[in-house]
């Protein structure tokens, strides 16, 4: 029985014995061994790929598209016209007007849209001249509607042009007897060469607008039928699309006139070109703040009509390297011991140093060309260190 005791008695020392060296292999570490296996391992590099591209500076901003060359048109009152005048018929909104259309009627009587830089300010008749009638002729002749010579006289031929502007929309022409134009005629018509209308064919000054360019778009009409046709009666734009926008004081001057600008919000799928068309001389005019300079942005035709009242991204070149050349990232530079700029290139299980000549950097890539050695397209460079990888990538 001793025995037995005692055998059973050594063989639990011995199994003991073995989880307490079990334990401490486990959990039991010297300081040595703890440091080894907390500290971090080594630092690998970060590499990035050399890229051959094109490479620019740019201005980027956003600007509200809209049409352009907005204008209020009103007519000039006719002394062939005698008691109270209505507007009887206006244009819809958003319409377009060419040359040679009615822009409205006022009384029953047209208003046709002329270009011209001239505004109409008399009525015009046989015998008149002047730089306003040879603009009139120069109008009836875009419209196929032979007034004769161009030569800034009112002539029979110029009478029967515009009896036939007239004819066209459906309304008889303005005929005037001498005995009516006596009572009408201003003051001023005796004592100015070419002021004085005779009989016939008239064009009553009420009864055409000259503006600079059509097609026109109408924009907004403030006045309603049965209004007298005082003040500004339509609202009209051009069918050029412009874009409005700001950029910083800093900014500004890196702007010019005739810049090409890509117009584009992806969100829209909207995608553009133009020019910058006119650039603030200061500062807080045109609605900007004092801290941004507004400027302008003629879009080229073609554009889509969803950029009217869009947000759009503007980006305006400034610099390019013109063709491809090879780049790298900002951070893969750094300053040798005598001072010129190097890359590190990865080669087969070690690292390159090549001297470089660094150009334009944009968008954190810089231009670089190699002054020693091999700087390829798709090269890969040191661009950092990562803690905690074996490799870089």
């Amino acid at each position: 029985m001793k025995r037995r005791t005692l055998v059973l008695s050594l063989v639990a020392a011995v199994v003991a014995s073995s989880i307490i060296t079990w334990v401490a292999n486990e959990w039991i570490r010297s300081p040595a061994e703890i440091a080894a296996q907390t500290a971090p391992p080594d630092a690998a590099p970060i590499l990035v790929p050399v890229v051959e591209q094109v490479l620019a500076t740019k201005v980027v901003t956003r600007g509200t598209g809209r049409y352009g060359s907005p204008r209020e048109v009103a007519v000039t009152s006719s002394a062939l016209k005698t008691g109270p005048r209505v507007v009887t018929s206006v244009p819809v909104v958003g319409s377009q007007l060419e040359e040679g259309d009615v822009l409205l009627t006022i009384s029953g009587r047209p208003v046709f849209v002329l270009e011209g830089i001239q505004p109409s300010y008399r009525d015009l008749g046989p015998g008149m001249s002047g730089r306003d009638v040879k603009q009139l002729e120069q109008a009836l002749e875009r419209l196929g509607l032979d007034p004769g010579p161009v030569d800034g006289s009112y002539d029979a031929q110029t009478e029967d042009a515009v009896e036939a502007l007239n004819g066209r929309h459906g309304f008889p022409a303005v005929v005037a007897t001498d005995a009516q134009l006596a009572e009408a005629r201003p003051l001023e018509a005796e004592l100015v060469a070419g002021s004085r209308a005779e009989s016939g064919v008239q064009l009553p000054a009420d009864e055409v607008v000259f503006l600079p360019a059509t097609p026109l778009r109408v924009s907004a009409v403030p006045a309603a039928v049965g209004d007298p046709p005082s003040g500004p009666l339509v609202t009209v734009t051009s069918s050029a699309i412009v874009v409005d926008a700001f950029v910083p004081v800093e900014e500004a001057s890196l702007i010019r006139e005739g810049a090409e600008v890509l117009i584009d919000e992806p969100d829209l799928g909207i995608t553009a070109t133009g020019t910058v068309g006119l650039v603030a001389e200061r500062p807080g005019t045109h609605g900007a703040d004092g801290f941004h300079v507004y400027f302008r942005v003629a879009v080229d035709q073609g554009a889509p009509a969803g950029v009217i009242g869009a947000s759009l991204r503007l980006t305006i070149p400034i610099r390019s390297t013109t063709s491809t050349e090879l780049t790298v990232p900002l951070s893969a530079v750094s300053l040798g011991p005598d001072g010129g700029s190097r890359v590190q290139r990865s080669s087969g299980d070690g690292f390159e140093v090549v001297p470089v000549q660094t150009g334009l950097s944009a968008d954190g890539y810089v231009t670089v060309t190699p002054l020693e050695g091999v700087l390829a397209d798709g090269d890969l460079v040191v661009v950092g260190v990562e803690q905690g990888a074996s490799g870089g990538g």
